[in-house]
């Protein structure tokens, strides 16, 4: 890694092309570079950038020193003068880097990082973070639009008396459905597999339904794996997102404190619905449908036992179309088989019949600065941001270049024109280049993603809204609670997936650990309950 240090302390959303009349006209509007700094001052920069400078940037996606020197890196650092001094942070480990980064003053010049409230509010009353120039939506209007949907923007401003983190918005012009529901909950199964031995193809399944599928695979065994069979490729996080909380919502961190029907705060995991949930889980790995040392997996490694090993009928995969294209990638790449004709997906259901998930908020993570960030680096960063949330960066940093690896059709809608297998990242490897807007909204637009897949994916949203609208039982989004910042509410900060992972490993009965387990964390826990119970009396 690259070293740096300071004098004191302290995958991209797409605007949708249908805001090119809004980047268009933001664009006749620049007023170019300025002459002392090379920096633009509004709008889409242009070329000229006469100081090349070196900026420091933290990001999670893995990025080699050859990366720099393809066509698609060059053209961004060619057209804003600089060198990225490229700080790779392991996914695992994100939280725990940036927290030793920023409370030592190593923070980068500008980096990524998991949004947490009670420390984003310490880092900023310390002094940690750079605090944005009063004038800024004006003089970087795309960035300003696109942080204004994020909703947390700004409540923070309004909290903290200024700009000190760009939350990082999720949708934008192609919001797939209305509520929009988190695109967690979505899974992949083996549909030859199924097809084999006798299960119905679903739009939703409930767990119960899913844990049938995966003893009768046991079972029979219709991929011919052997011992290297892993019916259900879940790690700890995907356990958590398709057992435990489609059972019991309030079982994860981000509504484990939540409002009951009388208004009152509860802690979702001291519930018998989170203790029915975690007998399920437990059930599941005892009966030897997840792997047995499926809680040592990091990131990525379940779903390998599906793309890459062929030894899984069923895997997490998440809502997007982008993750679809993936999997089909792998999967031709690892395997040499047309996944189109291997793999279905769905969304997951309590026990009960019951769609359960969290209300999606509209920004995950966020962009911050080192606050001894000079101004020039500063503005050029904006700059650079402000150049990639407008409709020309966004097309450039989802698609390509036009003539190349795009083309306009007859009318106008987007035409890829990479060979067939050939995808964006294989071409260019490693694109950071957006910094700030995900990815999530243009793969609802993105023609280098098969229509198929989106559709699925836009359909499949839908089914969210529908089932969250008729079950009233996802969680609702609570800007109270997650504004809310305390010594004791930063202390009971679990991590869940760990802590209820360890229970159903736990020797003895479960029901008596969870009891013990609950009673363990009160001491924490209700502290935080009484607290958020008089926050308006």
């Amino acid at each position: 890694m690259n070293t740096f240090k300071r004098k004191s302390v302290k995958s991209v959303l797409a605007v949708a092309l249908s805001l090119t009349m809004i980047g268009l006209a933001a664009c006749s509007n620049s007023g170019g570079n300025n002459a002392e700094t090379g920096s633009a001052n509004e709008g889409n920069p242009t070329d000229g950038y006469t100081k090349n400078l070196t900026i420091s940037l933290g990001s999670t996606i893995k990025t080699a020193s050859s990366d720099f020197e393809n066509e698609f890196h060059k053209y961004f650092t060619d057209k804003f003068n600089i060198k990225w001094d490229y700080n790779y942070i392991e996914w695992d480990s994100w939280a725990e880097k940036l927290r030793l980064w920023i409370s030592s003053g190593d923070l980068p010049d500008v980096a990524s990082w998991n949004y947490v409230h009670g420390d984003a509010v310490n880092y900023i009353d310390q002094g940690l973070l750079y605090k944005l120039p009063d004038d800024w939506k004006e003089r970087w209007p795309n960035v300003a639009k696109a942080y204004a949907l994020t909703g947390l923007g700004d409540k923070l401003e309004e909290l903290v008396g200024g700009t000190y983190v760009l939350p990082r918005p999720v949708y934008f012009e192609n919001k797939p459905a209305d509520p929009l529901i988190n695109q967690i909950g979505v899974i992949a199964l083996r549909s030859d597999w199924a097809k084999a031995v006798g299960f119905e193809l679903k739009d939703a399944y409930t767990t119960s339904e899913l844990m049938e599928f995966a003893r009768l695979v046991k079972e029979k065994d219709p991929g011919k794996v052997g011992g290297n069979l892993v019916p259900i490729a879940y790690d700890i996080n995907d356990a958590l997102t398709n057992i435990v909380m489609a059972n019991s919502v309030h079982s994860r961190v981000e509504s484990a404190f939540y409002k009951d029907a009388e208004g009152k705060y509860q802690w979702g995991p001291a519930s018998e619905e989170t203790l029915a949930a975690l007998k399920e889980l437990q059930a599941t790995y005892k009966e030897g449908l997840l792997h047995p040392e499926f809680y040592t997996w990091k990131n990525g490694e379940a779903t390998q036992k599906f793309t890459v090993t062929g030894d899984s009928a069923i895997t997490s995969l998440g809502g997007l179309a982008s993750y679809r294209k993936d999997m089909d990638t792998k999967m031709k790449d690892n395997l040499g088989v047309n996944s189109d004709e291997l793999v279905h997906t769905a969304i997951v259901l309590g026990d009960d019949g019951k769609y359960r998930n969290l209300d999606q908020v509209n920004y995950w993570s966020a962009v911050i600065f080192n606050p001894e960030i000079s101004e020039e680096k500063f503005e050029r960063i904006m700059d650079f941001m402000e150049y990639t949330t407008a409709t020309e960066g966004q097309t450039i940093v989802n698609m390509g270049f036009e003539g190349k690896d795009w083309k306009y059709g007859e009318n106008k809608e987007l035409v890829s024109l990479l060979p067939e297998g050939t995808t964006l990242d294989k071409k260019y490897p490693n694109r950071f280049e957006g910094l700030y807007v995900l990815a999530d909204d243009f793969s609802v637009v993105n023609p280098a993603i098969k229509k198929e897949y989106r559709d699925r994916s836009v359909e499949l949203y839908k089914l969210k809204a529908e089932l969250a609208t008729k079950d009233k039982a996802t969680a609702e989004y609570d800007w109270d609670y997650q504004l809310y910042d305390s010594k004791a509410k930063n202390q009971a900060s679990f991590d869940y997936a760990t802590e209820y992972t360890n229970l159903i490993l736990k020797p003895g009965d479960l029901e008596a650990n969870w009891k013990e387990w609950v009673n363990s964390k009160m001491s924490l826990v209700q502290p935080v309950l009484d607290e958020l119970n008089n926050l308006k009396k």
